[in-house]
């Protein structure tokens, strides 16, 4: 039977798919939330101001998009490990 199980979403046919883009949205959306902070970082910059104290006030939006893109980067590797496993 070629269904997948996925939390809160039931059994279904088209869950490889689903989960796919899924997975796809979040590293595209947290790529794009990291850039436009890196960039909302350099454009606050002042010339005195050191690379680390420029990027102080957005520290967590940077760890956020860091955290979607290598959450959604380890959720597909480890998946596509289990499908080559079967």
């Amino acid at each position: 039977m070629n269904a997948t199980v996925l939390p809160g979403l039931g059994t279904f046919r088209i869950g490889n798919r689903f989960r796919g883009l899924v997975e796809m949205g979040m590293a595209l959306g947290g790529t794009l939330f990291f850039c436009l902070t890196l960039f909302r970082a350099m454009g606050e910059r002042d010339e005195s101001m050191t690379l680390p104290q420029a990027f102080a006030p957005h520290a967590f939006h940077l760890l956020f998009g860091v955290i979607l893109v290598l959450g959604s980067w380890l959720s597909g590797v480890l998946f596509a490990r289990g499908l080559l496993q079967k």
